[in-house]
C-alpha cells in the first residue's frame, strides 16, 4: 500500500459520515451515564464546529482565490476531528489521575494530528487550510471543556464507553456525506462574480483515484 493510499485510508476517520454518528452515540451515552445537560453540551460544541467550518468553506470557496491562494477550503476533517475526538477525550479523562489524563491527551492529539496531516499528504488541503480547520475545532473543544467540567462530571466507565465508541467507528468507517459538494454548490451561487476554486484542487478523493496536484 502506497503512502497516499494509506493516508487516504486514515483520513476516513475524520469524515463527517463517521464523526457525526460518533458524536450522537456519545451524547446518548452521556445522557445515560451523566445527564441530559452533558449530552447537550457535547452536541452543541460539535454543531458549532460544523456550522462555523461550513460557513468558512462557503466564504473562502466563493472568493478566496483573490485573497489567499493557500486558503481555499478550510479542512472540515481536521475541524471535526479536533472537536469530536477532543471532546470525547475530555469526557474520558474527567475524574482520573494526572498520568491517565496525560495519556488520554497524548492519544487524542496523535489521532487528530494523524488525520490532519493525512489531508495534506493526499493533496486535498494545504497546511494553512488544515491549521484553520484545527483552530475552529479546538475552539469548539475548549468551549465543551469549559462547560462540561463545570458540571462536576463523574468518571465514566472506560470499558463501556470505549467499546461502544470503537463499535460505532467500525460500523460508520468509510461512510462519506456529500457535504462538500453541497457547500461548493452554495459557494458557486454566492460567488458568481468571483473566481471559483473548484478547478484548483479536488476536495473529495476516493482511495483508488490518483491525487491531482495544483
Amino acid at each position: 500500500m502506497s503512502l497516499s493510499s494509506f493516508s487516504a485510508f486514515l483520513t476516513d476517520a475524520g469524515d463527517s459520515g463517521v464523526l457525526l454518528p460518533l458524536a450522537m452515540i456519545s451524547a446518548g451515552l452521556l445522557w445515560l451515564l451523566h445527564s441530559g445537560r452533558a449530552a447537550w453540551l457535547l452536541l452543541r460544541s460539535v454543531l458549532l464546529a460544523a456550522v462555523l467550518i461550513s460557513l468558512l468553506k462557503v466564504l473562502f470557496l466563493s472568493c478566496a482565490s483573490h485573497w489567499q491562494p493557500e486558503l481555499i477550503s478550510p479542512s472540515g476533517h481536521a475541524c471535526l476531528s479536533a472537536a469530536v475526538f477532543g471532546s470525547l477525550g475530555i469526557v474520558a479523562a474527567a475524574g482520573r489521575p494526572a498520568v491517565a489524563r496525560a495519556g488520554i491527551a497524548i492519544f487524542v492529539a496523535l489521532l487528530v494530528g494523524i488525520i490532519a496531516v493525512s489531508r495534506v499528504l493526499i493533496g486535498v488541503h494545504t497546511w494553512t487550510e488544515v491549521l484553520v480547520g484545527l483552530a475552529v475545532g479546538v475552539c469548539a473543544q475548549t468551549l465543551f471543556a469549559w462547560s462540561y467540567l463545570r458540571t462536576s462530571p463523574p468518571r465514566v466507565d472506560l470499558k463501556t464507553f470505549g467499546v461502544t465508541l470503537v463499535a460505532t467507528l467500525l460500523l460508520a468507517f468509510g461512510v462519506r456525506l456529500p457535504g462538500e459538494s453541497l457547500l461548493r454548490h452554495v459557494a458557486r451561487h454566492i460567488g458568481e462574480n468571483c473566481e471559483f476554486a473548484s478547478a484548483e484542487r479536488p476536495i473529495h478523493l476516493p482511495v483508488n483515484l490518483p491525487v491531482r496536484v495544483p
